[in-house]
């Protein structure tokens, strides 16, 4: 059901739990399946220069927050807001269909937080 990616994702946690030096901060929340994702960025010069998430949800809602703490480390600010489903899609292997709105909610998060 998961790919590899995913599941080492929800194994490993990267970045999880709070970031003290944390510039920008959003969460957000799926009312339908009770996803939530609150996400910390710490922003130097325009560039993202650490992230950390706090997940609870679906396998695919915590794995979409990791994957964006790793996939926005030393991007632009304009390169983040860039970024697409279909980008996140690809670094994690895909999701199965009745589970991108992980995906979905961790970029509407991404760019709550900075903006």
């Amino acid at each position: 059901m998961y790919s590899s990616v995913v599941k080492k994702l929800v194994h490993d946690l990267p970045n999880r739990g709070s970031l003290k030096t944390a510039t920008h901060r959003a969460e957000g929340e799926n009312p339908v399946c009770g996803d939530q994702i609150e996400l910390f960025l710490q922003v130097e010069e325009g560039r993202v220069v650490d992230c950390h998430f706090q997940a609870n949800g679906c396998p695919a809602a915590i794995a979409s927050a990791a994957a964006l703490t790793l996939m926005v480390k030393d991007k632009s600010l304009q390169e983040c807001l860039d970024m697409t489903e279909s980008a996140l899609l690809e670094y994690l292997e895909g999701l199965p269909s009745h589970k991108l709105h992980g995906a979905q909610l961790a970029l509407e998060v991404l760019r709550r937080a900075l903006t």
